[in-house]
């Protein structure tokens, strides 16, 4: 079980790993417009294919990590249902874009019909409003991890002030997501994304070394208390 917890601490990093690569090989379009859309998935769909198998396997292992993360610092129930919700959603973002590249992928663009350009904008803009409520809940769980480590001792105090940092750019960013129709806030979406990717990243180290030193506990106890 001891390795079990380990293992599970360390799937934060390979989720991020993972998530990253996955962002890499399929960016997606450059704006919602179905021919857009359509001209994109024609050209990427079995790459989306790729993105949507490794997107399935980076939830799962952000799910374990969450779930070790909480269990070794008593963070509650809340912080799980935020990284399940948060996961949810992204899974939603990740099935519209595999769903296009599925019915895409062997299209000629130039066979495409105008009938089709609106479906393929409907099935975009639905997985692209399910994006922008996941950051809106990701603000939420990267808030509850961060009250973890506060409530802790103060050797992290700092860790846990730039995760509230991070919680209130992300609630900044995503009714500007919502609301905005600019390139700009597409490449201010991807990085505050890739921040919260990278926030996931140092807490699995954190928790793996902590893990190592034999400084947690299970419930009831705190992930940085010193060693006896």
């Amino acid at each position: 079980m001891a390795r079990l917890s380990l293992l599970g601490a360390a799937g934060g990093a390979v989720f991020a790993i993972v998530a990253v690569v996955a962002f890499a090989i399929a960016p997606g379009p450059s704006s919602g417009y179905g021919p857009t859309v359509v001209e994109y998935y024609t050209a990427h769909g079995t790459v989306a294919l790729w993105q949507a198998v490794l997107a399935g396997v980076a939830v799962v292992l952000f799910l374990w990590f969450a779930v070790t993360f909480a269990e070794q610092l008593s963070a509650g129930p809340l912080s799980i249902v935020f990284a399940s919700v948060t996961a949810g959603l992204l899974m939603v973002t990740v099935g519209a874009t595999e769903t296009l590249g599925e019915v895409y992928r062997h299209v000629n663009f130039v066979d495409v019909s105008s009938e089709s350009y609106a479906a393929a904008r409907v099935v975009y803009d639905v997985g692209d409003g399910a994006g922008h409520l996941a950051r809106l809940i990701g603000a939420a769980y990267v808030a509850s991890t961060a009250v973890a480590i506060l409530t802790s001792t103060l050797p992290r105090r700092r860790l846990a002030w730039i995760g509230f940092a991070l919680a209130g750019v992300q609630l900044l960013n995503a009714p500007y997501q919502i609301f905005a129709t600019s390139h700009r806030s597409a490449v201010v979406g991807s990085v505050v994304f890739l921040a919260f990717i990278v926030w996931v990243f140092v807490l699995s180290i954190v928790l793996v070394l902590a893990m190592r030193r034999g400084t947690t506990h299970s419930a009831g106890a705190t992930m940085f208390c010193r060693a006896p």
